[in-house]
């Protein structure tokens, strides 16, 4: 993986707040309520409000390793905007966050990551442990997954399926996991590895938009899928990396 944080620090001055964004964490000094340093290391997963059916003003929920700590928010990208994707600051920090997470060595490093994916009513805390997703209910080698496809309301999942085939109204997912910044680029490498084809993005909101698409833009960089700045390891990288290229909004300065 490259990242702009290898190398930089970014930073948001609004009126309210400024936002300094760093490789293992940032801080939030709001002009009221005072400074919050955020270490990614303390942080066990980011839930995003509003993010998958707004265009600005994020809560961001920052949710810690240590269950006795209250979850913290924060909003983020308050300045409305309906013309393109209002999504700089909020974006920034996810991607900062995915790549803490999922390291340098990402994606050449799938087999050998341990961390938490998200958190959900039916799986409670969800890992990544060697070639196993790990839920309270479900437990899925990552090598058998065929397709995944992206189910976007007011919250967004995905659904995880060891059938490469649809079965119609019986084709119910092996597992679901909470769409974010770290399960986006995970399983995009996952699925594209083992198939040559990405995350279904074909299903829409049934609201105003008429596929899903828009989850990459939100959650994806190409540099995830890079091996370094100059190179790609293997083929279904440049898969991946092909695909997110397309959609545009990268952090490092075109959104």
């Amino acid at each position: 993986m490259i990242s702009i944080f290898d190398t930089d620090i970014v930073t948001f001055e609004k009126p309210k707040y400024t936002l300094e964004i760093r490789s293992d964490g940032f801080t939030y000094t709001h002009k009221k309520k005072g400074v919050l340093n955020v270490s990614f290391d303390d942080i066990l997963t980011i839930i995003t409000t509003n993010y998958f059916s707004s265009n600005g003003s994020y809560s961001i929920n920052l949710v810690s390793v240590d269950p006795k700590q209250k979850m913290i928010d924060i909003t983020l990208d308050e300045d409305y905007g309906y013309e393109t994707h209002n999504i700089k600051e909020t974006k920034t920090l996810l991607t900062a966050f995915a790549a803490h997470k999922l390291t340098k060595d990402f994606p050449n490093n799938i087999g050998e990551l341990d961390l938490t994916l998200g958190t959900s009513l039916r799986e409670k805390q969800i890992k990544l442990r060697g070639n196993k997703i790990i839920g309270a209910k479900h437990e899925i080698d990552i090598n058998d997954i065929k397709r995944v496809v992206c189910a976007v309301s007011a919250i967004g999942t995905f659904g995880i399926y060891t059938s490469e085939t649809k079965k119609g109204l019986f084709d119910k997912a092996d597992m679901v996991v909470p769409i974010n910044s770290v399960t986006a680029p995970l399983l995009e490498a996952i699925v594209t590895k083992n198939t040559g084809k990405g995350i279904d993005f074909s299903r829409g909101n049934n609201w105003d938009q008429k596929n899903s698409e828009f989850i990459i833009i939100r959650f994806m960089e190409p540099g995830f899928f890079l091996t370094d700045r100059d190179s790609i390891k293997e083929e279904w990288q440049k898969i991946a990396f092909d695909r997110v290229v397309m959609y545009g909004y990268f952090i490092n300065g075109d959104m």
